[in-house]
């Protein structure tokens, strides 16, 4: 992955950067029903598991998305602030 999602990187790593994004909320939430219905199965309970387990995926995968958002932007921000000029 390229250091910095802005004006460094080429147009083409910025689509591919910001739309693997849309991939990681349902991947939680497909994983965590996933394993829910494996744990339902194996335990004979109705889909409790399944539907808990899949809004925490989603939950998971909303935490993840933001936490890579706020990370890009603190790189961001640091790189456009350290211009070089002195003044900060």
């Amino acid at each position: 992955m390229p250091k910095t999602p802005g004006k460094g990187m080429s147009l083409w790593a910025q689509v591919g950067f910001y739309s693997s994004l849309g991939f990681i909320l349902p991947a939680g939430a497909v994983g965590g029903f996933a394993l829910g219905w494996l744990l339902d199965r194996w335990l004979h309970t109705s889909h409790v598991f399944a539907v808990i387990l899949g809004l925490l995926g989603a939950a998971g995968g909303l935490i993840e998305i933001l936490s890579i958002l706020l990370r890009a932007e603190k790189r961001f921000d640091a790189g456009k602030s350290d211009n070089g000029s002195g003044t900060g």
